[in-house]
């Protein structure tokens, strides 16, 4: 699909576990997080008050350019994911895996399309998807 400077999206692998370190995550996948939170941290760094985690949380963005569409930025992951087939199985056993994706339009309209194959992967691959929608800066 082309580009469309009027929309941005984002997809993010996320593995959350109780049990499994951000290291053993890390080591299993023998892949560094973009970003990760840790059990035990704060929710937020800058509220001394805030909710401690309770879990582990360990993300790899798709790092493709932000006007990619949806559907790029999930094919990316999923190439990734492809490319660790039997080291994700491994990890499913004990962690949440998903992919986290956001979506938002300048003017507000627009949407997105995720073909029956896409879908067909994520779903042999047992994955969730969440998509978080954003309406137009200044809006």
């Amino acid at each position: 699909m082309n580009s469309n400077n009027d929309h941005s999206s984002t997809a993010v692998l996320r593995i959350v576990s109780r049990k499994k370190s951000i290291e053993e995550i890390s080591n299993i996948l023998n892949t560094r997080p973009t970003r990760c939170s840790l059990k035990g941290q704060p929710y937020s760094r800058r509220n001394p008050n805030s909710k401690i985690r309770e879990e582990n949380i360990w993300l790899l963005e798709s790092g493709l350019n932000k006007y990619e569409s949806l559907e790029v930025h999930i094919r990316h992951i999923l190439s990734f994911l492809r490319t660790k087939k039997e080291f994700i199985r491994e990890l499913q056993l004990e962690c949440e895996i998903d992919i986290v994706c956001s979506f938002s339009s300048e003017n507000g309209q627009g949407g997105f399309t995720l073909d029956h194959e896409l879908l067909k992967e994520l779903t042999e691959n047992s994955l969730e998807l969440v998509v978080n929608l954003y309406p137009p800066e200044g809006g």
